[in-house]
């Protein structure tokens, strides 16, 4: 009982602290982050492993709710998403931004990984630490730019679509990029043979969503529809969430992958689609299990890290924002955008967040990552997601 007490009270201080932030023009996920750092590691009023190493009662539990946080998450994502079809015009014009703003800021942390690589990485991760690094520092969160350009009225532009647009297909690319690499991870080996055996088994398993949500996921949704049992149709698509999360990672790739599929795969059936069905998806995720998620990251945060890799976090967090100015700005002049607001799509996809802080979990559950680098990459998301609306509004006015 004591742990469902513990869990009860970190639910309702993680809404206080998150409503306090938002009120600031801050993201909530800070104050969820922040909360876990003062409670775990700040005052260590929530104990993260026993003398032996084994987990808590209530750390395991609070990382048992983060581990299925990850997967709403990125489930919401594919399923919420979809809604960017309205601006299908601007995909094409788009692309160079979302590939450049995610190919440029992916090498800025390689680069400054792999310097550091003898002394942050053990001997067996010397590439596959880089690699993950790289990853992370590439997957672009826009939520905290979308406040700044709703209240400069940006958003509506054609700049503004296109910052939307990139940041959704960035995710994506991200999302696919991240299959390779674990799949190279687990692997322990990088050939062609290997990429291509992966890349193979993303597109197999997007295939076979893709016909499931054409025949199978059609077929059901007119099933679920003549059933009388109190939501039979979240509770259906709930229990086919967590089968496609495990059998992408019983397939080597990452649960993550499943999730975010099978969200995009069930948008574009009406029946599903609901406001409904966005309302109690968003309830039990956003109101539930992924603050988990984000307040697990806190209790991960180490002090004593960021004093170790101090000059690592300083070089990753100016690699990583000034590769992805650089690659927007190129990206958007690519699309014909004028140099105001070429810049302001790059600025715009600084912000590191959700994705970034999944894919720095991965690697650190796997060994790849230590919690110094994983603190290190915690401080690009903090600092990211602070200066961005500063430069916003600074480039906007102007």
């Amino acid at each position: 009982m004591d742990v469902i007490f513990t869990i009860g009270i970190i639910l309702i201080l993680i809404k206080l602290i998150g409503e306090v932030f938002e009120r600031i023009s801050l993201p909530s996920i800070f104050g969820e982050i922040i909360l876990g750092v003062i409670l775990g590691p700040g005052l260590g009023l929530i104990i993260i492993s026993t003398g032996d190493g084994n987990l808590t009662h209530s750390a395991a539990a609070i990382k048992l709710l983060g581990e299925i946080g990850i997967i709403f998450l990125l489930f919401s994502i594919g399923f919420e998403k979809i809604e960017l079809e309205r601006f299908s015009g601007s995909i094409i014009r788009s692309l160079p931004a979302a590939i450049l703003g995610t190919i440029f800021p992916f090498f800025g942390g390689f680069l400054a990984a792999i310097i550091f690589s003898s002394t942050i990485f053990p001997q067996s991760s010397s590439i596959n630490g880089p690699l993950l690094v790289g990853l992370a520092m590439s997957a672009t969160s826009i939520g905290v730019s979308l406040r700044s350009l709703i209240d400069m009225r940006y958003l509506a532009t054609a700049a503004g679509s296109t910052i939307l647009i990139s940041a959704v297909a960035g995710g994506f690319i991200g999302l696919v990029i991240l299959s390779m690499v674990m799949g190279i991870v687990q692997t322990g080996s990088i050939s062609f043979r290997t990429i291509s055996i992966i890349f193979f088994e993303t597109g197999g398993f997007g295939l076979l969503i893709f016909l499931a949500s054409k025949y199978v996921f059609l077929w059901l949704s007119r099933l679920i529809d003549r059933m009388i049992v109190e939501e039979a149709s979240f509770s259906i698509i709930t229990g086919i969430l967590f089968m496609f999360a495990y059998l992408t990672e019983k397939m080597g790739l990452s649960a993550i992958i499943g999730a975010f599929l099978f969200g995009i795969s069930i948008s574009i059936i009406p029946r599903f689609k609901t406001e409904t069905m966005s309302y109690r998806i968003s309830g039990i995720s956003n109101g539930f299990f992924v603050p988990f998620f984000f307040f697990n990251i806190g209790l991960l945060f180490d002090f004593r890290a960021i004093g170790s890799v101090g000059l690592f976090g300083g070089i990753l967090v100016l690699l990583t924002i000034v590769s992805q100015i650089i690659g927007g700005f190129i990206g958007g002049k690519i699309g014909r955008f004028n140099l105001r607001d070429s810049l302001v799509i790059g600025i715009a996809l600084v912000p590191r967040n959700e994705l970034t802080l999944v894919i720095a979990s991965v690697g650190l559950s796997l060994g790849v990552l230590t919690k110094d680098v994983f603190s290190a990459i915690i401080l690009v998301v903090i600092v990211s997601v602070l200066l961005t609306p500063l430069m916003l509004r600074s480039i906007i006015k102007k």
